[in-house]
């Protein structure tokens, strides 16, 4: 990314191009632009690159400009279906914004990220609003059982959480078959993929949500040079030949109807998920100001040290937590960097590694009927609890807490603190150490006549594959969360890196798990604050 130095002072960013509300009324125009991309290519084996160049014009309404595409299954009609967790957003790896061939922002990972970002939503939100734009599954409702949990049992009734997406029940606990009949697990109709062009549900990604410096700020185009938009896209299905249904682990694609699995299997995965991707385009909204208003952009533009805009930059790296050879503590130190720059936010993910020689022979492990390893429903896009974690950071050669972090519900608090609350179920976050009787709050089968239905084909698939899926760490650097992006508001560090201190409990196979002895991936998205200079003759970007 461009490093460049700011030799004179620049003048603050003019107010019609921050995201708040004016104390003055304005007329303007809105200008809609339908934009094709200067060049395209996708391939469902090896993923692709689109790049799109923005019209010089008016003041981009930068936060609600959005990208669209679709997916065309090879398959067949209605047997494929995106991911639970960011659904056709996921497509999206890597998005980088240029002016004039310098890099002023870059989200790597950004559908992971994106993950992270959305569950601070409102439920309501996310439901409505990300379903219908991502092909996402977010929705869960109430299912009350028609008699208690077993004959055994002293509990007289019992309810539980479920997916609609991953579980179909009636309310009354039994399937819509009835009796003992199946229950159906079936991703809703309109978010699976059609295999005739032109007839699969439409992606739509707002580029507020893949950047920060968008959703924090207008950019005045008209003043400003090239402006290009490089999106590289994930691989979905693995369309060479021979090979195998279910063996990319990193598939943006799922399928439709979800798969069960015996304790500790492989699920029965039935498609490879290949896919055509239409030619992308953008919509664009452009804003014209009163020659005043424009005015002031412009004079900002060219006075000697440029018009600053500070936003905030995502940086993504990696970590390791070893493999163990038997069950024990193992810890790690990890070294994030970061010297001299003002940090705001570090969140963390975690999941089990699937590609070391114990990654793959524990792949379908479980943990009391709950897939820790492999989730063939959120594939990456999924942070998992795991056993025995504690955490801490250090700061400016600080510990950030007296002790380690072990609590889940005091590890989601300081999650919580990053933004608003982190709103999902709370079986999605903490499983209590995977403890059975607790996580029975998630559908994981049915009931009749007072006792649990013996047929395998009954369970519920909602804890099995969605319990501990959201379990993200989070540090808030910022002083006040509602100054956003204002220099000074986050924490700058000094010459000692930014530590990050993990542990965990590995555990052997065992009665009843599938061993947990695999190294721990660990994903780093650390938020910072920059600062973009636009000249008559280009622009810088600074940590200043």
């Amino acid at each position: 990314m461009s490093e460049q130095t700011i030799t004179a002072t620049p003048l603050a960013t003019p107010d019609i191009l921050l995201n708040q509300p004016l104390s003055r009324q304005l007329d303007v125009d809105i200008e809609s632009t339908i934009l094709e991309p200067v060049s395209h290519q996708y391939n469902t084996t090896t993923g692709g690159v689109t790049v799109f160049q923005l019209p010089a014009k008016g003041v981009l309404r930068a936060r609600d400009a959005l990208i669209r595409f679709s997916l065309t299954s090879l398959e067949g009609n209605g047997v494929c279906a995106y991911n639970f967790a960011v659904g056709g957003a996921g497509c999206i790896n890597q998005i980088t914004a240029k002016c004039g061939g310098i890099i002023i922002s870059q989200s790597q990972r950004a559908a992971h990220y994106m993950n992270i970002k959305q569950n601070f939503m409102a439920h309501e939100k996310k439901v409505g609003l990300l379903d219908s734009r991502h092909c996402s599954s977010h929705d869960f409702e109430l299912n009350v059982a028609s008699a208690k949990i077993a004959n055994a049992n002293v509990d007289l009734s019992f309810q539980q959480i479920y997916n609609p997406d991953c579980d179909q029940v009636n309310g009354f606990g039994n399937s819509y078959n009835g009796g003992n009949a199946t229950n159906g697990h079936l991703v809703q109709v309109s978010k699976a993929l059609s295999n005739v062009a032109n007839q699969s549900p439409e992606i739509v990604v707002r580029l507020g949500d893949l950047f920060e410096i968008f959703n924090e700020n207008d950019l005045p185009t008209m003043g400003m040079a090239q402006i290009e938009i490089v999106i590289e896209w994930n691989p979905c299905g693995d369309a060479t030949a021979g090979a195998a249904a279910g063996a990319r682990l990193d598939n943006v694609i799922i399928d439709a109807t979800v798969p069960d699995a015996a304790a500790n299997a492989a699920p029965a995965i039935a498609q490879l998920g290949t896919v055509n991707m239409d030619t992308p385009t953008m919509l664009l909204d452009y804003i014209h100001y009163p020659q005043d208003e424009q005015q002031k952009i412009v004079n900002a533009i060219n006075s000697p040290g440029g018009m600053r805009i500070n936003f905030s930059e995502t940086m993504y790296t990696r970590g390791v937590n070893p493999t163990a050879a038997a069950t024990g503590q193992v810890s790690s130190n990890h070294i994030l960097g970061m010297a001299m720059k003002e940090v705001k936010k570090i969140y963390v993910a975690k999941n089990y590694d699937q590609f070391t020689a114990t990654g793959a022979a524990e792949l379908n492990a479980d943990f009391n009927s709950i897939k820790t390893h492999r989730n063939v429903l959120t594939n990456q896009f999924k942070s998992q609890q795991i056993p025995g974690e504690s955490y801490n950071f250090f700061i400016n050669n600080n510990r950030v807490y007296d002790k380690d972090v072990s609590n889940a519900m005091v590890q989601h608090d300081y999650l919580s603190q990053c933004k608003n609350n982190f709103r999902v179920p709370n079986a999605y976050y903490d499983t209590t150490n995977y403890n059975a009787d607790k996580n029975r709050i998630l559908l994981d089968r049915e009931y009749s006549a007072g006792a649990a239905g013996a047929d395998v084909l009954n369970a519920g698939m909602t804890k099995r594959y969605l319990a501990g899926s959201c379990n993200y760490i989070g540090l808030n650097l910022d002083k006040y969360n509602s100054l956003g992006s204002a220099m000074g508001n986050g924490t700058r560090i000094g010459s000692s890196p930014v530590e990050f201190n993990y542990n965990r409990l590995a555990i052997a196979a065992g009665a009843d798990n599938g061993g947990h002895l695999a190294e721990v991936n660990l994903d780093f998205y650390i938020v910072y604050r920059r600062s973009l200079v636009i000249r008559a003759l280009g622009v810088d970007v600074s940590d200043a």
